[in-house]
């Protein structure tokens, strides 16, 4: 893994947020990128809306490039510049988000080139800055921290750790990779799994559930994101999305709505061990592996250079609390044992859960580990 490049200084330095007039969005119709321009037209900046480009890349030529060839979709990097023509400041926040994808040209087409794509594009315009939203899966079970050493465990992750690595290796503009935790808002499904786990006879955890747990909320990591975008002066290579102090027993019972079960450290680990075993079947089932481990017994961080800013969240358990109580309702037609969670709809305020036998609340908490995979 290379060095850490050292950040360009002076290009933002002393010009204060209010001299940022326009900044360009990759992504803008995804979660995370229709949170980011709902959020800076609020602060009354210009968004430009930047559609991504499909892009494709083998794995095998992802796996063995030190760098990314200069004349490699060249005509991608012209069209995306002429998009940008304009914007300050550039967030790409475009990628494949699914935790549980096979390898594909597409994945690391998307998640491991496209970055380096848009880096210089956004060159070519004289953009001061681009904001690259990456993802902590990258650090597979290492204690989550801003350097650059990753530790994959899937094709998704494989594909983000590339891709910062590629883009470290640009020195045509500044840039900050900044690395999300684990994202939820109201209509995410893996956030509906979640919920659908924690109200669940599998909901539990480790010891008396103290261990800190990288969870948070959409308007956390959008806070994060834009401040990266407008703040003056350097930013660092690597950000990571400050914690707000969950536990892995509080998750569960905010979207619960119950105490989890508390397993003994002892039989947690058994357990965790048997799953990763069972993880080594197949994709899922390793993303699966990795989620549960995470929910026993958590996943620490150092606090870094946005916490040092102010940024670290609070953790709002009335927040958390609304995620569970937002809308889900069962269809009336539907029979006892399907799964009575639903994307919420408009004006619904409560959930509603028709199916309380035993096992209809089984059959929720299997579909919702099947969803816990990213």
């Amino acid at each position: 893994m290379p060095e850490l490049s050292t950040p360009r200084a002076g290009d933002l330095a002393g010009s204060g947020t209010a001299s940022i007039k326009k900044i360009a969005v990759l992504g803008s119709s995804g979660f995370v990128g229709r949170a980011v321009v709902a959020e800076l037209d609020g602060r009354g900046v210009e968004v430009q809306p930047v559609a991504a480009p499909r892009v494709s890349w083998p794995l095998a030529q992802a796996l063995q490039a030190e760098a990314v060839p200069a004349d490699l979709y060249e005509e991608v990097v012209d069209e995306l510049a002429q998009q940008l023509d304009g914007a300050q400041v550039v967030i790409n926040t475009a990628g494949l988000p699914d935790g549980s994808a096979p390898n594909s040209a597409g994945l690391y087409g998307a998640n491991a080139l496209l970055p380096t794509l848009v880096a210089r594009a956004s060159a070519r315009v004289d953009a001061k800055r681009l904001v690259h939203v990456s993802s902590a899966a990258a650090q597979g079970p290492m204690a989550l921290d801003e350097t650059a050493r990753t530790m994959p465990f899937s094709p998704y992750s494989r594909s983000k750790a590339i891709g910062e690595r590629l883009l470290q290796r640009e020195d045509c503009i500044e840039t900050v990779i900044y690395r999300a935790t684990w994202v939820h808002d109201v209509d995410r499904p893996n956030t509906r799994a979640l919920i659908r786990l924690a109200q669940s006879r599998m909901s539990c955890v480790a010891g008396d559930g103290t261990a800190p747990t990288p969870q948070v909320l959409i308007d956390d990591v959008v806070a994060s994101i834009v401040h990266l975008g407008l703040v003056s002066g350097p930013v660092p290579p690597i950000a990571l999305q400050p914690s707000n102090g969950m536990t892995t027993g509080l998750l569960l019972r905010l979207l619960g709505g119950r105490e989890p079960l508390h397993l003994s450290p002892r039989l947690a680990w058994y357990a965790t061990r048997c799953i990763t075993t069972y993880g080594r079947t197949s994709l899922q089932a390793n993303a699966h592996a990795r989620r549960v481990d995470m929910l026993l017994f958590g996943k620490r961080q150092t606090p870094g250079w946005l916490a040092d800013q102010g940024l670290a969240p609070t953790l709002r358990p009335e927040a958390w609390e609304r995620l569970r109580t937002a809308g889900t309702r069962l269809a009336p037609t539907s029979p006892p044992g399907v799964d009575a969670v639903t994307r919420p709809r408009t004006g619904d305020s409560t959930s509603r859960d028709t199916s309380g036998s035993p096992s209809g609340r089984s059959c929720r908490a299997d579909e919702a580990t099947r969803h816990l995979t990213k």
